[in-house]
């Protein structure tokens, strides 16, 4: 087997019975025999018995498609809610960054109200409920920061929004009650 294997890749003849005789011979090398394997597939593939041309059919396909999405999108231009409408209310890099922030923030408080002050709230119930108080003040200051002060505005007093509302009003109920 190994001697075989050697004349195969020296490009001696796999069947004779010494190394040496298949030298004298002008047997293919494995370069040679790759060659010859690369020019047969290639032959393969340009076969016209396939029936149709691949690159062709990709090509023609993708004209349909791009047609088909310039018909949709010019149909779709005219919505109020079309691409281009939405993509100009994206926030910047900048409303991300106060968002982040402002929500860390929130929910920091949030989390060292229950943690700290929820223990001992029996003791020092105003602890608990400024700092809870302040991180909801935050969580909701991160989504005015993030829509903008005119879009959440409009977004929370929404009939859908209610829930908003009612604890916008808890918290000023909450901060009149501890502080006054």
């Amino acid at each position: 087997m190994q001697k075989a294997a050697q004349s195969w890749f020296s490009g001696g003849p796999s069947n004779s019975s010494s190394f040496g005789d298949g030298l004298d011979k002008k047997q293919p090398s494995l370069l040679a025999d790759w060659n010859a394997y690369a020019a047969a597939q290639n032959d393969a593939d340009a076969d016209p018995d396939l029936g149709f041309d691949i690159e062709s059919a990709v090509r023609s396909t993708s004209d349909k498609v791009s047609g088909t999405f310039s018909v949709v999108s010019k149909g779709v231009r005219g919505l109020p809610g079309s691409f281009k409408s939405s993509t100009s209310n994206v926030p910047s890099g900048k409303s991300f960054m106060y968002f982040g922030v402002l929500l860390a923030s929130g929910v920091f408080f949030v989390f060292l109200a229950f943690t700290m002050f929820l223990p001992v709230m029996v003791l020092v119930p105003q602890k608990f409920a400024i700092c809870f108080t302040i991180g909801c003040s935050f969580i909701v200051a991160s989504f005015f920061a993030l829509r903008g002060p005119k879009e959440q505005l409009l977004h929370m007093f929404s009939k859908e929004v209610l829930f908003t509302n009612i604890l916008l009003c808890r918290n000023q109920i909450t901060l009149n009650d501890e502080f006054y």
